[in-house]
């Protein structure tokens, strides 16, 4: 995710969210960037913290909180430090981790493209052209995948590592302590309903974190869809203060203390 994360935070009131058709239905309590667009059109500052679709720089439209997500919650995540070092997954269980990981990638990669594309993979030129105002086939698809993927990455890590994983959990970076600290998705959504999106800025939120058993942070990873399939999966870097130039696996390492980890359906599960 970017600077400005627009990806959906667990339980609450997007669980009125809903796909009906390929069409986003929104209950009138969902903060999510896509249903206040879907409200407000055209008004990308107050939905998403952003002057427009360039400057928000990622899909706004198709990533819909599942059940899967809310139920992950369990422990509160930890960041570590040297005094409180995280114990990392044994060789084989993390391998069984990342296996599903992929696994699940794989499969919703081939969903998508069966739902838009007849199980074709689009072409560079079909990527680049725009699904609806301000984004592209390859954003809008990136997102869409990312939404099939919850449920599946939930089924197979609730039974390798219950109560140990966090779909998409926010951080901030605390200007007084200089300290990083999560967000539960209780304070996320009380600082939508108060500031909106603009509210915030300067957070990340990678894909998947993985704790151990007392909730310190051993394991990052972040799910990307490259459009067309042959481009290399890449990390975003960032355009804008506070975090230009750096990349988001950058930041990543820097606030959580934990190697991220990139999954593409191509490339599989590769370090940074």
């Amino acid at each position: 995710m970017v600077l400005l994360l627009l990806s959906l935070f667990q339980g609450g009131c997007l669980a009125e969210s809903s796909l009906d058709g390929g069409e986003l239905k929104c209950g009138p309590r969902d903060l999510t960037p896509e249903c206040c667009l879907k409200r407000n059109p055209g008004d990308w500052q107050k939905c998403t913290g952003a002057s427009g679709p360039a400057e928000a720089g990622i899909s706004v439209a198709m990533k819909i909180a599942s059940v899967g997500a809310s139920a992950a919650l369990a422990l509160q995540p930890i960041i570590g430090s040297a005094e409180r070092r995280g114990v990392e997954l044994a060789t084989d269980l993390r391998s069984d981790v990342e296996a599903a990981i992929l696994k699940c990638v794989r499969r919703v990669e081939r969903q998508g493209n069966d739902n838009y594309f007849d199980g074709e993979s689009p072409s560079r030129e079909q990527c680049a052209e725009l699904k609806m105002e301000g984004q592209t086939w390859a954003m809008y698809l990136g997102a869409f995948k990312h939404s099939l993927a919850w449920d599946c990455i939930h089924e197979a890590l609730k039974k390798l590592l219950p109560h140990r994983y966090l779909f998409e959990p926010r951080f901030r970076l605390n200007e007084r302590t200089g300290e990083w600290e999560y967000l539960t998705p209780k304070a996320v959504n009380q600082t939508v309903s108060n500031l909106g999106w603009k509210g915030l800025e300067g957070t990340i939120a990678p894909d998947i974190v993985i704790m151990d058993e007392r909730g310190v942070i051993i394991h990052v990873y972040d799910m990307k869809f490259p459009c067309p399939e042959s481009n290399v999966a890449s990390w975003h870097r960032y355009t804008k203060a506070p975090w230009e130039p750096f990349r988001q696996d950058e930041i990543y390492l820097d606030a959580l203390k934990a190697e991220p980890w990139l999954v593409s359906p191509r490339e599989g599960v590769k370090r940074r």
